[in-house]
């Protein structure tokens, strides 16, 4: 029986690791504002950031490959190689960025970025060649622990992780001279490789299980087709939430107080992240705990529970001096700036609650190896957000209050039509049924 407890314990290692990593760039931007030239170190190292996190979205969705699809030595062998193939392909293409003059068409050309900060991205981002590859291994077997119910690992890497990229960030900014924005480059290099060494060493055991099982006469073969099929729609959609917070700056830098908004719109959207978090590391606990209609009704009371707690939470920290605390005395920023963030905290209260039932009906849809309306639901939700947003700053409202409401109503929006497509796979599911008892 799948009781809440059983769910709560399974899904709190992976909502502290996703906790974690949210922690990882503060720490490594505060050496990098330490060091000397700090303020063109510090936005070298945010384009950067940028420019790899852009490359390696595809990769990011492997955890929910590696829990719905690895079953048996034929599924982990196929989707090894395909990891293989992806990771070697977007590799080549962050090689373009760090030795061509593609970096310099997409800074300059395109983003507009200084050619003085362009020259200070390119070393970087040679450092971190090898990030997208030893995320993606990573990520697709961090999945196929989390199907082992082996989610506590997942938090171990993650601390052994922020250990590491810790130690090397203070490490290089104490008792070396290497420039900012090359630290933090070498910091996650660090991180993403002796987190990697732990999942391998960690996963060997599950990995020889499955390929000592073999495939069930109940299911076809996995083919490179299917897995590109079950896995482009979610690459699509991280790919499509990646552009909203940049998209979000944009119409933002066209309020009147454009300082003040675009000095705050972080902060805001950080502490939304936080609250976020235990939601956002709901999918994976779904993909893997829904076995039928039992686990399924159990999943749906924890959602709901998940929900209403971490949206009353963040409700909370704004109404009381808690949100004065952080942003004064732990953030220590301008105090002008303070009001816009506890405004924009209190119209962020919902997204918590939208982010928990997201990744709920995202993995019901993954458990039925139907991941198209995924991306489908996330572009309408896309145009949702950013014609409210571009629309509520083009007639004057408030910038704040606009950014926020935009991206809940885009959020809204997908999340009915997720809910609509899962009730047509539903009732396709049943017609068969109904005509053969006919």
């Amino acid at each position: 029986m799948l009781t809440q407890r059983r769910i709560f314990w399974f899904w709190l290692p992976l909502a502290f690791s996703f906790l974690l990593m949210i922690f990882e760039g503060p720490w490594i931007q505060g050496v990098i504002s330490r060091q000397p030239d700090a303020a063109i170190q510090l936005a070298a190292f945010g384009v950067v950031i940028g420019m790899a996190v852009l490359i390696e979205t595809p990769v990011i969705t492997f955890l929910a490959v590696g829990s719905a699809l690895a079953s048996d030595k034929q599924s982990y062998e196929k989707l090894s190689q395909y990891v293989w193939i992806l990771n070697i392909g977007l590799t080549i293409v962050h090689l373009l960025f760090a030795f061509t003059p593609v970096l310099d068409f997409y800074l300059g050309t395109i983003l507009d970025i200084p050619p003085e900060l362009i020259a200070e991205t390119r070393t970087p981002m040679v450092i971190m060649i090898l990030w997208t590859g030893l995320i993606g291994y990573r990520r697709f077997h961090q999945g196929i622990l989390i199907n082992a119910d082996m989610t506590r690992t997942i938090t171990t890497g993650t601390f052994i992780r922020i250990v590491a990229s810790a130690g090397v960030a203070f490490g290089l900014g104490i008792w070396t001279d290497v420039k900012g924005a090359e630290i933090g480059a070498w910091s996650l290099m660090a991180a993403v490789t002796v987190e990697l060494i732990y999942v391998y060493i960690i996963s060997r055991p599950v990995v020889a299980k499955l390929k000592s099982k073999p495939q069930s006469r109940d299911r076809d073969p996995l083919t490179l087709a299917k897995v590109t099929r079950f896995h482009m729609p979610l690459a699509i959609t991280a790919l499509i939430s990646w552009f909203i917070l940049p998209l979000t700056q944009r119409a933002l830098a066209q309020a009147d107080n454009t300082v003040e908004v675009l000095a705050a719109y972080p902060v805001i959207f950080s502490i939304m992240m936080i609250g976020r978090a235990g939601g956002i590391a709901w999918q994976e606990a779904v993909i893997t705990l829904n076995k039928g209609d039992a686990q399924r009704r159990a999943l749906q009371t924890f959602t709901l529970r998940l929900g209403i707690g971490t949206s009353l939470l963040i409700f909370i920290f704004a109404v009381t001096p808690l949100v004065d605390i952080y942003t004064g005395s732990i953030l220590d920023i301008p105090e002008n700036l303070i009001p816009l963030v506890r405004t924009g905290v209190i119209f962020a209260t919902l997204m918590p609650f939208l982010s928990t039932g997201q990744s709920y009906l995202r993995a019901l849809l993954i458990g039925k190896d139907d991941t198209n309306p995924i991306y489908q639901a996330m572009i309408v939700g896309f145009i949702v957000t950013i014609t409210a947003l571009f629309g509520g700053i083009q007639i004057g409202l408030p910038a704040i209050p606009v950014a926020l409401i935009a991206l809940s109503a885009g959020v809204i929006v997908e999340l009915l039509y997720l809910w609509r497509a899962l009730q047509r796979l539903n009732q396709q599911a049943m017609t068969p049924q109904i005509v053969e008892a006919i």
